[in-house]
């Protein structure tokens, strides 16, 4: 009989104790998919990355989303997009919000440090549009077309950090005279033009694309601001792993 009791005691310890685990670990799952703003969707994305640059097999899905931006120097964009409130008068800070998207999409995707195209299937260039940015008709007005020399030159004069550069922080490199454009992007720095009464996509992607011989070659892409109505003659991407 005491062996009885013991015995059911012993059973309802571990039912009780079973039954805590499991709730704990719902209570952390649903902390952390809750949406508590940018900063947490960003930490799902890059936690992702991670996790599928870890994998060695096909894994599970990235989870990342597309961060929808408006540039308003003080009025509306088009769409409903989240404003980010700029002086209209300084080209500067226009900039500094495109080179911002851009490094916080560098940010989630590992920085290029993590191989996160071994998780798919197939082989492809596979593209991830972190952001697309459109700007208010104060912006427009102001500053209906901003160069790529000068918003990559922008990159290379200005800190995203005390000590490095965004251009540093983005390509690896010091001097826009030493960055070259990766051939899954036709842009051309010296010619094309951001025009603010567009959107532009920031894109970054992993190519693993067979190369000769039939091996497989993974070549991380950096970001690069795209015009989002030119992102198929623009871009390689074939597929898209970043959500709406």
């Amino acid at each position: 009989m005491i062996k009885n009791r013991r015995g059911e005691l012993t059973t309802k310890h571990l039912v009780t104790i079973m039954v805590l685990i499991v709730s704990f670990i719902i209570v952390l799952f649903l902390l952390f998919r809750l949406n508590l703003g940018e900063t947490t969707d960003d930490e799902i994305c890059r936690n992702s990355v991670m996790l599928r640059g870890q994998s060695k097999l096909v894994s599970g899905p990235i989870d990342c989303r597309t961060n929808y931006l408006c540039v308003s120097g003080g009025g509306e964009c088009e769409g409903k997009s989240p404003k980010l409130s700029v002086n209209p008068n300084s080209k500067n800070e226009v900039m500094k919000a495109i080179a911002d998207e851009m490094s916080s999409c560098w940010f989630k995707f590992g920085e290029g440090e993590v191989n996160y195209g071994g998780g798919f299937i197939s082989t492809s260039v596979h593209c991830g549009i972190c952001s697309i940015i459109e700007f208010d008709e104060n912006i427009q007005e102001n500053f209906p077309t901003i160069t790529y020399s000068e918003f990559y030159e922008f990159l290379q004069t200005n800190k995203k950090e005390a000590t490095q550069s965004y251009l540093d922080y983005l390509y690896g490199v010091n001097s826009v005279a030493s960055l070259d454009v990766q051939s899954q992007f036709k842009i051309n720095i010296s010619e094309d033009n951001i025009l603010t009464g567009e959107r532009y996509s920031v894109i970054t992607g992993v190519d693993n694309e067979l190369g000769l011989g039939g091996v497989r070659r993974d070549e991380i892409l950096k970001v690069y601001p795209v015009l989002t109505s030119k992102t198929s003659s623009k871009t390689s991407c074939k597929e898209f792993i970043t959500k709406a």
